[in-house]
């Protein structure tokens, strides 16, 4: 079995087709069709079935395929790796994260990381939690800062841990309490995310575990969109302290619950495919200068974590 028949098999599973996957290798279809005819021979099981010009795997394409895509993607980790090592290579590296958490945490990070290292190139991608995971499981992204929330695929560097605040219009009477408790908030309607993102569910749990089901006819991810139906008087908001900040808040209170929820911010990348070079710098990076503005605890020896993960 050669890398090259594995790697040949995989373009065809992921395109379904044997002609755009010659365009793609830049080889000539027949070459293509021997390549994936050479591996069903030696492994004595048919990979694909042809529906005149697309292909499906069959069960035992299916089978192989992960296991084919892990190793494709090792060796070029392994391949990439050495050349950037060498110097041989300019460094890359792909963070995803969602367009709250770049512009209210990360900006100022990401402007310093330029200056700092202006050999590394740099891409940013804004989508939601449940995507950015599954976008750093495929390598689309080498890593991601999202919500936590129960994942135990990916590795992660613990970034931030932040209280959660009962946000209401300025004139409610909850606005000059001390504190309330989410018990007394059953009966209220909450604006709360959609469940692409993870503070969804968070929050959620934290209500459940006090003991009901929140009401939530109106989602909205944008924060300042939250804010904004708060001031209508159309819900309440459950929102972490990062967004709080001065200027934001006009009409607005913001309540300490009793029972402080909190949320944790990760910086998440996959356990299966090592950190570049690259990469490591940017997440050391970014989670010095998460520490420097918050004054987050560090929890771990976090500039070895990233350089031994990255090894495993």
């Amino acid at each position: 079995m050669e890398l090259d028949q594995l790697r040949t098999f995989v373009t065809v599973a992921e395109v379904r087709s044997f002609t755009r996957a010659a365009a793609m290798a830049h080889l000539s279809q027949p070459a293509i069709s021997r390549q994936v005819a050479r591996l069903e021979t030696e492994l004595g099981v048919r990979l694909f079935e042809r529906y005149g010009r697309r292909v499906e795997c069959t069960p035992d394409g299916k089978l192989l395929l992960p296991l084919a895509k892990a190793i494709v993607a090792r060796v070029d980790d392994a391949a990439r790796l050495m050349r950037e090592h060498a110097g041989m290579v300019s460094s890359r590296v792909t963070l995803g994260s969602t367009g709250t958490v770049f512009a209210h945490m990360l900006a100022p990070l990401i402007a310093s990381f330029f200056k700092t290292y202006p050999k590394i190139r740099l891409e940013i991608v804004e989508r939601d939690d449940a995507v950015l995971e599954e976008s750093v499981f495929t390598g689309e992204l080498d890593c991601a800062v999202i919500t936590a929330w129960g994942s135990t695929r990916a590795a992660m560097i613990h970034l931030l841990t932040e209280e959660i605040f009962l946000v209401v219009p300025a004139d409610h009477p909850y606005a000059g309490k001390a504190q309330v408790t989410l018990a007394d908030l059953a009966d209220e309607t909450f604006i709360l995310p959609s469940h692409s993102l993870n503070m969804a569910n968070l929050l959620t749990d934290a209500c459940r575990q006090a003991g009901f089901e929140p009401k939530s006819p109106r989602r909205a991810n944008y924060l300042e969109l939250t804010k904004a139906l708060v001031r209508q008087g159309l819900g309440f908001g459950l929102i972490p302290k990062m967004f709080l900040g001065p200027g934001t808040m006009d009409g607005l209170a913001a309540v300490r619950l009793k029972e402080r929820p909190t949320r944790d911010l990760h910086l998440i990348y996959s356990r299966e495919r090592p950190l570049s070079v690259a990469a490591r710098t940017l997440a050391i990076h970014i989670r010095a200068g998460v520490q420097e503005l918050y004054g987050a605890d560090t929890r771990v020896d976090w500039q070895s974590e990233v350089r031994e993960e990255g090894r495993a």
